[in-house]
């Protein structure tokens, strides 16, 4: 087979690529000629119809947005009117503030009127009388009772009542009501007559007990709902001027109901008759009486003039735009885009749409723009074809005369770039190509050279850059990793804030103390500690002293019911691009309670020191007495009066010597007879002797023990004492009755134990002392049942906290370890 050189091969390519197209593209140009004529005007004229059907849609669909903007900026203004006294000058304030522009054309000259957009604002009293009404600006010399709807502008308005039933804050929002506009009366006043109304919108106003203060009002002027589609038109220009309804190049709106609220017709827009019925509502609704103008245009009735009215209106209804050929009452054709009014306050709350936008232009006008570009084609496609002859000789001359020289200078720097490329990818040699000349081959090929050279380079570098980065990732992992576990797992809560205050980061430990969750990370300091606006407060004062050295405060915080002690302390953060803070939070709860338990138990130690040899000091003389006034009270049997004496002295010495006995006890240190016994048995034992209490009491006992508790190294008599000196005290707590719960489970170290009631409860001021000796509130006790449970509790290892509120109850909680429970 015969090879042909890439030159011969290039040549012939250059004369067949340019040759033959040229002879092709004649040919095919002047058998062709006429259907790419027809094929570019029928595209052409699709295409620019589609374009202003999309264009009509999207003006439709723009204007609709705007009106449903305007309607909710409408009840903003009425949600800052309720804030108003009901005084003239207030309203006549806002009257005065509220005004939107108007353009008119006034002999030939366009002029912006600056027109108040609430032509009236009232106040109505609960009873439905009007407090004050301002028309026009102007206050109303007579105030009506609008609950009455007879007593209103258009005799049949219900917007007092419709307002007091909706919920609070709610805003009722009328249809358009204003007097019906006759053709009649057009035509012999002339152009200038306007259809006048208004749309209001009302709201219940409260104070601050929930009564009814009266209802507010204020009423859109309909002109400025006129403006919205009064100057549109469908090829984009200016329509101040009146619209043309024969030409049917207009725009108008209706409601929900399909009745027409704006339209340069005057009488198709729908209005109260003189005696305060609708117009449309009475007689026959037919293509006549419409012609002469004796009923309002409504979308859903006119079928008769076209079918897509009522479509277009259904598709509003349901939220949907679109665009229609329609016919109007004047017999143009035109194409109509329409588009829904999102809004559903009020009376059109049932379809979510306030009513819909229509943009008309004529048929014939529509199609004109294709009309015109497509005689425009036609023109340049005679052009073409003269130009295409000349063009192909031309170039047939050129090609002939050009294609070798052309395609040798291709070909042969190609070919010595192509032997030097080989020589890179077959052994990795960096070879030097000579070239000469400026053409874009030459530059390919020093572009080459210097390629190969800075391939080289760059994969040397690239080889050490990627051992610096690799050392370099695993030095930030390894730095990352200790991080992370420092912060993990430290004791200490960090927490990092930004300018802000916004928490940037926090570890698991301020998470645990603070009660915070992860999520919290990049929230405001004040929303995550809004439980805990104390540790907040702190941190404040830290902010506002504008420290740059660290810090701290100690400071008490509730948790659940359980007090606890925090150290704050705080630094700033001294970072590059970054300005803020870091907290610290430490639990000292802990370390807080056993530095206490040990001055309490040194306090214990001396006092049970001191009660020993009172007590001893004491009962022996005791004893005697009690024996002499024994002997006494023999010899004075038929002495009443002096026998009562010494029994009452006997029974003050009985009651001296308890409290030697209690002293005794708690002085004692006598050590506990530890053996393994059952928790849940010795609760059951001692409960058995308060359950007839608890009956006479009318207390309900309530026990929640754990089955199968473990077995645990205890004085079964010591901690018997302990649960009945609990007990007792709940019952002294309940004297009216009440409800005693007791429950019991294992832990994960011990055995925690918790006794509720529902009595009094202890005062926040004698919380902290009710484990003190001699600290009682009762006249009758002696202050030492507590303290002795404490003793107990403690001897066994265990501890015992205290919550209680004044007035619903107190819980002890009692935790018994299973290991080490020997003090």
């Amino acid at each position: 087979m015969k090879f042909y050189s890439l030159h011969k091969k290039v040549l012939i390519a250059f004369l067949a690529l340019s040759l033959l197209p040229l002879a092709v593209l004649g040919f095919y140009a002047a058998r062709n000629l006429s259907s790419v004529e027809q094929y570019l005007r029928k595209s052409a004229s699709s295409a620019l119809e589609a374009q202003a059907t999309r264009s009509l849609v999207l003006s439709a669909q723009t204007v609709a947005d705007t009106v449903s903007i305007f309607l909710r900026s409408v009840e903003n203004d009425l949600n800052s009117f309720v804030l108003l006294d009901a005084e003239e000058a207030e309203y006549a304030d806002f009257y005065n503030r509220h005004r939107g522009t108007v353009r008119v054309w006034d002999n030939g000259t366009e002029k912006f009127h600056d027109v108040p957009l609430y032509s009236e604002l009232t106040f109505i009293n609960p009873d439905g009388t009007e407090r004050i009404r301002l028309t026009d600006g102007v206050p109303a010399n007579e105030l009506r009772n609008v609950s009455v709807p007879a007593n209103t502008t258009y005799k049949t308005e219900d917007y007092f009542v419709r307002a007091l039933e909706l919920p609070d804050g709610e805003v009722y929002v009328s249809r358009v009501s204003g007097w019906f506009i006759h053709k009649k009366e057009v035509e012999k006043n002339g152009g200038d007559t306007w259809f006048r109304g208004v749309i209001r919108f009302a709201r219940a106003v409260y104070d601050d007990n929930g009564s009814l203060k009266g209802v507010a009002v204020i009423s859109l002027d309909h002109l400025h709902l006129m403006e919205f589609t009064r100057h549109i038109s469908p090829d984009g220009k200016d329509s101040s001027r009146k619209a043309s309804y024969e030409s049917a190049d207009y725009s108008f709106m209706f409601d929900d109901e399909g009745w027409i609220i704006t339209h340069p017709k005057q009488w198709d827009i729908r209005g109260y008759n003189s005696d305060g019925t609708l117009t449309g509502t009475r007689g026959e609704y037919s293509a006549a009486r419409l012609q002469a103008g004796d009923v309002p245009f409504n979308l859903f009735k006119t079928g008769f003039i076209h079918e897509n009215y009522p479509a277009a209106a259904s598709d509003v209804t349901e939220g949907k735009g679109g665009v229609v050929d329609v016919t109007n009452v004047g017999g143009s054709r035109k194409i109509m885009a329409y588009a829904p009014i999102r809004y559903a306050s009020g009376a059109y709350s049932e379809h979510g749409v306030f009513g819909g936008v229509t943009i008309g232009a004529e048929i014939s006008r529509f199609h004109m723009p294709a009309v015109r570009i497509s005689d425009v084609i036609r023109g340049e496609l005679d052009k073409f074809v003269s130009s295409m002859a000349i063009f192909v000789t031309v170039m047939a001359v050129m090609v002939l005369a050009v294609a070798y020289r052309l395609s040798w200078s291709i070909t042969n720097p190609i070919e010595r770039l192509n032997i030097a490329i080989k020589s890179v990818t077959k052994d990795g040699a960096v070879p030097n190509v000579d070239v000469s000349g400026g053409d874009e081959v030459a530059q390919l090929t020093r572009s080459f050279n210097d390629m190969a050279r800075e391939l080289e380079q760059r994969r040397v570098s690239l080889m050490e850059s990627m051992q610096k980065l690799e050392a370099s990732r695993e030095a930030v992992i390894r730095e990352q990793n200790f991080k992370t576990t420092v912060f993990e797992n430290i004791e200490t809560g960090i927490l990092t804030l930004d300018k802000d205050n916004r928490i940037t980061f926090i570890n698991k430990p301020a998470m645990t103390i603070l009660r915070l969750a992860k999520s919290a990370e990049g929230g405001l300091l004040e929303a995550a500690l809004a439980h805990k606006p104390e540790v907040v407060e702190v941190i404040r004062e830290f902010q506002s002293e504008g420290r740059t050295k660290r810090w701290s405060r100690y400071i008490d915080s509730e948790d659940g019911g359980r007090n606890m002690h925090l150290r704050i302390a705080g630094l700033p953060m001294v970072m590059e691009h970054a300005d803020g803070n870091i907290i610290t939070v430490e639990d000292l709860t802990e370390r807080v309670g056993l530095r206490k338990q040990m001055a309490r138990m040194d306090r214990f130690a001396s006092m049970g020191r001191l009660s020993a040899g009172l007590a001893h000091e004491i009962r022996n003389p005791l004893t005697g007495i009690s024996l002499m006034l024994d002997d006494l009270h023999d010899r004075l049997l038929k002495n009443d009066a002096d026998r009562q004496l010494i029994q009452r002295s006997l029974k003050e010495i009985e009651r001296l010597e308890g409290l030697v006995d209690g002293l005794l006890n708690f002085a004692s240190a006598v050590p506990p007879k530890l053996r393994m016994a059952n928790m849940a048995d010795i609760l059951s034992d001692t409960l058995f002797f308060v359950k007839k209490q608890c009956e006479r009491q009318r207390i309900t006992l309530e026990t929640d023990v754990e089955p199968d508790l473990p077995m645990i190294n205890i004085d079964p008599d010591k901690i018997k004492q302990a649960f009945l000196n609990l007990l007792t005290n709940a019952l002294d707590a309940m004297k009216s009755g009440g409800g005693l719960r007791i429950s019991a489970k294992k832990t994960e170290n011990g055995i925690e134990l918790i006794f509720s009631d529902t009595g009094v409860g202890i005062s926040p001021a004698d919380l902290p002392n009710i484990f003190e000796p001699f600290y009682t509130t009762k006249a009758e006790g002696t202050g030492l049942g507590l303290a002795i449970t404490h003793n107990i509790v403690s001897e066994h290892g265990g501890k015992i906290e205290a919550e209680s509120r004044q007035g619903t109850g107190s819980r002890f909680i009692l935790f018994f370890p299973f290991e080490g429970n020997l003090k």
